[in-house]
């Protein structure tokens, strides 16, 4: 992420990113990108996908703060499941469109995919795969995962191959799709 966030920034794109803070909330400066680290208003608990609502419910007021000081933003990238629900918020609330960066699925992160709590977070994935303007995989290979995971959303798909010499051109036409 801090990757595509620099190049982005040295294209001329600003770039705000907003990820966890284990510890206090803090706004900085990296190489012109501002990151906001967001902590979640719990920080122990025994289900993640209990601790992702509560965490993105304080992205999505971040997030929301962020866009209301700056007027409007052009594209909210989520990047994996952990973040589908702020996004879909700031969709929502803003009619801001919803890329979804898709790194891994939790069928291939989890060897008991059968578990409810893997369930759960099939079911965030396929959400977001469904309700984002676009989807971003990294190869061809995860493209056809996630097709066969989720019907109809083929066409939304685009490959990104990463830290290639075509893949900043690759994003930035994902976000000006939408």
């Amino acid at each position: 992420m801090r990757e595509l966030a620099t190049r982005l920034k040295k294209e001329g794109v600003e770039v705000y990113v907003l990820t966890y803070a284990p510890a206090e909330e803090r706004t900085e400066v990296d190489e012109g990108v501002v990151i906001k680290r967001v902590k979640p208003p719990i920080t122990v608990t025994t289900n993640i996908v209990v601790w992702s609502l509560l965490f993105t419910t304080r992205l999505q007021a971040v997030a929301a703060n962020l866009i209301y000081n700056l007027g409007s933003v052009d594209v909210v990238d989520a990047q994996e499941w952990i973040t589908v629900d702020a996004a879909l918020a700031l969709k929502d609330r803003f009619e801001i469109p919803f890329v979804y960066t898709i790194h891994s699925l939790e069928k291939h992160r989890s060897a008991n995919s059968a578990a409810p709590l893997n369930i759960a977070i099939e079911s965030v994935e396929e959400l977001g795969c469904r309700e984002a303007d676009r989807i971003v995989v990294k190869s061809e290979w995860m493209k056809s995962e996630v097709a066969s995971k989720v019907g109809g959303v083929a066409g939304k798909i685009r490959v990104v191959e990463p830290y290639t010499e075509r893949w900043l051109e690759g994003v930035l036409k994902a976000y000006r799709s939408v």
